[in-house]
């Protein structure tokens, strides 16, 4: 209920935050970088790539666990009828290096917000994703589908999908090219 009271305000200052700032190199984090932060970067990247003026935004997805693992079928599916491909993703585990690189983190809960500032400090410039979300919201967190059936995969990627767009608009504003963070 306070997430859904405090959204309004969250966002305007989720807004507030990237609004001007120079973004060249985002972050996606989720547990365990199988299915909302592989999704997250593929779709700002479609999102960066379709706007004539996005600039060169080098876009990354890492985890807090087991690297090497492949998308499941579920993710494979769920993205694959939005038109983007996670076939050839395997997660990889986040390292202070690939935070300290990156002008934005993007995680999707407030608990993956205060790991990453224990870690790794209060300068890194952090988002969580669910804050950009334009709907009326019960949760902040973008809810980890592990688990769930099609439709909780479906419903976590409509809201990514919805608040990608939304960082898309704040970021990409500059000469267009997008690239990939081959390494993590």
């Amino acid at each position: 209920m306070l997430d859904r009271l405090f959204h309004a305000h969250r966002r305007r200052k989720a807004r507030r935050q990237l609004t001007g700032k120079q973004i060249r190199s985002v972050l996606f984090l989720c547990h365990g970088n199988v299915y909302r932060s592989p999704y997250a970067a593929a779709a700002l990247k479609r999102a960066l790539a379709a706007m004539t003026s996005s600039a060169a935004i080098e876009v990354a997805s890492a985890g807090f666990i087991a690297p090497g693992r492949a998308a499941p079928e579920l993710a494979l599916n769920a993205a694959r009828s939005r038109g983007i491909d996670l076939s050839s993703h395997l997660s990889t585990l986040v390292t202070a290096d690939a935070v300290r690189a990156v002008d934005l983190v993007a995680v999707m809960s407030e608990d993956q917000a205060r790991g990453i500032r224990s870690r790794y400090g209060y300068g890194v410039t952090l988002l969580i994703l669910g804050d950009l979300d334009p709907q009326s919201i019960q949760d902040r967190t973008i809810i980890d589908p592990l688990g769930g059936d099609a439709q909780v995969v479906e419903q976590v990627y409509f809201r990514i999908d919805r608040c990608v767009e939304q960082l898309a608009k704040l970021i990409g504003k500059s000469p267009r090219h997008v690239e990939s963070i081959s390494s993590v």
